[in-house]
């Protein structure tokens, strides 16, 4: 594997990270010994992440940086007559979270649209409750006749009828409206009559490459679900905000991330019109929290060469690499399996297992092209069949090439078998676990997408750390909101929906879930020499939560509440019960 990089910051730099000393229970490199602290935080228990046993009880910020974790008698030699001293009272300190795949601009884009999500999100549980919520949306907003009403978070797999709202129940709600609603999985549309009209779906369209328009009885007309690609040619109808109207939802979704303690932000499919919206962003100093922009292959970038892809963070953006997608999503049966789905859609053929999105000639060009200017590659993989792809074509560039690909991040990677997992070791696939599947979609897969077997094994981080890899968990919001408790709870419980356990012998412990969030997530990136750890000279990314994730029952895990989220020494959220 390659070495991690370096990170520097435009910024005044008061100390070269080569005077950094390694951590201790009382660290403080030679040179900040004199420093007086901007902040310190006394009286907690920190973990460090360093290792599972490292417990410190102060960590002392001066311009954005850690000066030193110890003791708080220690860490106070670095109070000085400006310095912010905060009591934790015994509350507990981590690195901040680390958002290791979800779409920022897509939850800005979203946060006005109508809720349409079930419980706990929200309160949509039948059709009929979903209709009632966008017939107040539509009065609320005052949506006039003509105008687009939008809606996202719908899930069949928890509506009472089990099943997508066609398109004359969208017509119920208004006819004279185009509908358009995007599904949890981001990977299906529902629309109504005049919306398929408008795009010109309605009849006779076909299906384009890797999308399916879903038919009615007479094998012609649109029933209103649109799948992946099937659903751009819509969407591309969709009112474009205005550009402060984008920067204010913006906003508004880092407030949910810090609400939720994530201090570095992934916006995982970026157009260029999302990055264009997240530079202006970076350089007016809207954003507070770290972001790494995944560039959507599909996207009409101009010159993608030029872009500064994978190099050193200098401000709070930084693109990470390349998204590629070769299928698409389990709870809306479009992921590519070697077997078939154990309950098939309605109207597909009794051995449906899902299709492909790229050709495994355009995915070795794209590796071999990321290869020669050592661009990281991310991957949307979610079903077997996908992964068998991203294995046989990744080892044959390897193989062709000098060098092999590096730090390839498999995003999702929800059905794994054993054996694919190996190859994913020896080829330096690492994957990224969509860990939170276990609670929202658990009961569905089980009895639905994949039956009891398949499903016990989603997400199979247990196999994946005791083989060597190196992976982390995400919530892939906003398809679920960026929980991070919640999803760390879902790592170590597996829990569903309806309370019982699905596939416990995948489980992590709750300090693996923890590192998923932190230190791993850094490394999967190349920036755990600046996060992931609490530790002097890394940067002040970090998290207060009211208990202590490693003593509280793991069942509890997910009502721990967060107390305050850290970034770049400042304080971008503190509970309103706090001071």
């Amino acid at each position: 594997m390659s070495a991690t990089k370096t990170i520097v910051r435009h910024r005044p730099r008061w100390l070269g990270m080569g005077a950094i000393t390694a951590l201790g229970l009382v660290s403080a490199a030679p040179a900040f010994a004199q420093v007086a602290a901007d902040a310190i935080y006394t009286n907690g228990v920190i973990r460090t992440m360093e290792a599972p046993g490292d417990v410190a009880q102060a960590v002392a910020i001066r311009q954005g940086r850690i000066v030193a974790v110890g003791t708080t008698q220690a860490v106070l030699a670095h109070r000085g007559s400006g310095t912010r001293v905060v009591d934790l009272r015994g509350k507990t300190m981590l690195p901040g979270f680390i958002d290791a795949h979800g779409h920022l601009s897509m939850l800005a884009s979203l946060i006005d649209f109508a809720n349409l999500a079930p419980p706990p999100v929200a309160g949509v549980r039948d059709i009929a409750s979903l209709q009632s919520t966008l017939r107040q949306y539509i009065v609320e907003r005052t949506i006039p006749a003509g105008e687009w009403v939008q809606g996202f978070g719908y899930d069949d797999a928890a509506l009472a009828e089990r099943r997508h709202p066609t398109r004359q129940e969208l017509d119920a709600v208004s006819s004279d409206r185009p509908i358009m609603l995007l599904h949890a999985s981001g990977h299906i549309v529902a629309a109504n009559t005049r919306a398929l009209e408008l795009a010109g779906l309605l009849r006779d369209a076909p299906n384009p490459a890797g999308g399916v328009i879903r038919r009615e009885a007479d094998g012609k007309t649109a029933s209103g679900i649109l799948e992946e690609t099937g659903m751009y040619r819509l969407m591309a109808l969709l009112p474009k905000l205005t550009f402060e109207r984008r920067l204010t939802a913006l906003r508004k979704a880092q407030d949910v991330y810090a609400r939720y303690g994530i201090t570095t932000a992934q916006d995982g499919a970026a157009s260029p019109d999302d990055y264009a919206l997240l530079k202006a962003a970076d350089e007016q100093g809207v954003l507070k929290i770290d972001v790494g922009a995944l560039l959507f292959f599909r996207a009409p970038w101009q010159d993608m060469d030029a872009m500064p892809i994978g190099a050193p963070r200098q401000t709070r953006l930084r693109i990470l690499g390349i998204k590629l997608m070769l299928d698409g999503s389990p709870q809306g049966r479009t992921a590519w399996l070697k077997e078939p789905y154990h309950h098939v859609p309605d109207g597909r053929a009794t051995d449906y297992h899902g299709y492909r999105q790229m050709e495994d000639a355009e995915l070795h060009g794209w590796i071999n092209r990321a290869a020669d200017h050592h661009w990281q590659i991310f991957v949307h993989v979610n079903g077997d069949a996908a992964m068998q792809q991203l294995i046989d074509v990744t080892a044959a560039a390897d193989a062709a090439r000098p060098r092999a690909v590096e730090r390839l991040i498999a995003i999702h990677s929800q059905i794994v078998g054993a054996g694919q997992l190996a190859r994913m070791q020896a080829l330096d696939i690492q994957p990224s676990f969509f860990a939170a599947h276990a609670f929202y979609w658990g009961d569905w897969h089980r009895d639905v997408t994949l039956g009891a077997t398949r499903a016990a094994h989603i997400s199979p981080m247990r196999a994946a750390i005791d083989l060597g890899l190196v992976p982390s968990i995400h919530n892939d919001a906003p398809v679920v909101p960026p929980d991070m408790m919640r999803l760390i709870w879902a790592a170590v419980t597996r829990t569903t929906r309806s309370g019982t356990a699905l596939g416990r012998a995948e489980a992590a412990t709750p300090y693996e879930a923890l590192l998923m969030a932190t230190r791993n997530a850094a490394w999967q990136i190349h920036e755990d020499q600046e996060k992931g750890t609490i530790a002097v000279g890394k940067q002040a990314d970090l998290v207060v939560l009211d208990a202590d994730p490693l003593q509280v029952a793991p069942a509890r895990l997910h009502a721990i509440e967060i107390d305050r989220t850290i970034s770049d020494g400042a304080e971008i959220y503190v509970a309103t019960s706090r001071e």
